[in-house]
């Protein structure tokens, strides 16, 4: 059986969006952190990042009259020659966007 061109450019573009990490995932060495994550588990797979810094806070959870504030917080990594920027509120990873 032979597989025509379009076939085959298919199939290739089915295996590699098997193979390929989320849009909201980043890989650190051996690692994947992805959207979700900790904290303490992005720095144990990432290490330090070469920037860290408060961005602003984000009111979270009111319960009754109370309101939670969490910090939101941007660190800065060199990956591979690019820069990744991943913003965490409080201490949950909720974006990861190339820094260009």
């Amino acid at each position: 059986m032979l597989i025509r061109p379009r076939q085959r450019a298919l199939l290739a573009a089915l295996v590699a969006m098997l193979f390929s990490m989320p849009a909201h995932a980043l890989r650190c060495g051996t690692s994947i952190v992805e959207e979700g994550d900790l904290k303490i588990e992005v720095l144990q797979a990432c290490g330090e990042p070469i920037s860290r810094e408060v961005i602003g806070y984000i009111d979270s959870v009111r319960v009754n009259d109370r309101i939670r504030v969490m910090k939101i917080e941007e660190l800065i990594y060199q990956i591979n020659g690019n820069y990744q920027s991943l913003e965490f509120e409080g201490n949950q990873l909720v974006r990861i966007t190339r820094v260009r």
